[in-house]
Order: structure tokens, then sequence, then C-alpha cells
């Protein structure tokens, strides 16, 4: 891979959960932990296609993992 982003665990379900609520239409679906995490792996998996890694960082620690 090319390049890198680096984003905090935060701000990626931040934008993920938006996301969902714009293509559900406003639609009151209740987005659990399973689903938030299939969607986090098909970005990284498609960042990934594209040449592009996503690197994670926990809020928990000063370290970043990659998922």
């Amino acid at each position: 891979m090319s390049r890198k982003i680096i984003i905090k665990t935060d701000d990626l379900d931040k934008e993920i959960r938006s996301f969902l609520r714009d293509v559900g239409a406003d639609m009151p679906i209740d987005w659990n932990v399973e689903a938030l995490d299939q969607v986090k792996n098909a970005v990284i998996e498609a960042f990934k296609k594209m040449g592009v890694g996503i690197e994670v960082e926990d809020r928990r620690s000063a370290s970043a993992n990659l998922w």
C-alpha cells in the first residue's frame, strides 16, 4: 500500500453512523455493534483494494491499531 489514512475510532464510528442514517432515509433503525463492525470492515477492505491503508487509532490507548 502506498498511502495510509489514520483516523480515530470515534471519528470513524461517527462517519459510519452518519452514512447509515443518510442511507436509511431517517428510518428509526438501531445499528448494533455487529452491523457497524461489518460496515467498518467493508470500508477498510474497499480502501485496501484501492491501495490505501486505514489505521484506526484506539481511543483507549495512545497506540494505533490496524484493522
